[in-house]
């Protein structure tokens, strides 16, 4: 009898076991989805402060060229130098390197902040490829569990059968008392 009982002891332990390693795996892919979401968080958040420091940036260039080229216009003027000609394709020439500059830096930012969208993306995909790698080794953990309570079941039913079959050999069968082995 005592066979009897182990053998469903460990059943229910198979299935206990099986039933707390999913959860535990579910627990271990919320926390991993969890972290890949505050980490592509934190990405985004850095590509929106590139784009917004960006922005500043230009409006301050942009600034800084009308007033560098407002000081020439008025220093040429002062000379009595004519707007035209040589001192004015100078100036134009500045602005456009300065322009081009200014584009570069815009581009150069926009650039920075799409590598930061591209690393958000990238962690949330490796996070749920760890989720799901975790909720895997759950179930395979779950199924080894089962199994093992199951093969355990098997071992002691198979020992409490033989238990009786000997009982039977040696005369000390009796139908009504077969639970006392």
């Amino acid at each position: 009898m005592l066979n009897f009982v182990s053998a469903g002891l460990s059943l229910a332990s198979g299935l206990f076991g099986k039933k707390s390693a999913k959860k535990a795996a579910k627990r271990k892919a919320q926390q991993i989805r969890a972290m890949a979401d505050y980490n592509a968080r934190v990405k985004r958040m850095e590509a929106k402060s590139v784009m917004e420091v960006s922005k500043y940036e230009t409006r301050r260039s942009y600034k800084q060229r009308r007033r560098a080229l407002a000081t020439q216009r008025a220093a040429y003027a002062k000379t009595g130098a004519v707007t035209g000609g040589t001192p004015m394709s100078v100036m134009i020439e500045q602005a456009m390197e300065t322009d081009i500059d200014i584009q570069n830096q815009r581009r150069n930012r926009l650039m920075q902040a799409q590598t930061l969208e591209q690393e958000a993306k990238g962690i949330k995909y490796k996070g749920e490829m760890g989720a799901q790698t975790a909720i895997e080794e759950g179930r395979a953990a779950g199924r080894a569990s089962l199994l093992s309570g199951i093969q355990s079941s098997v071992g002691f039913v198979g020992a409490g059968m033989a238990g009786i079959a000997s009982a039977k050999e040696s005369g000390n069968y009796d139908k009504g008392s077969w639970w006392k082995y």
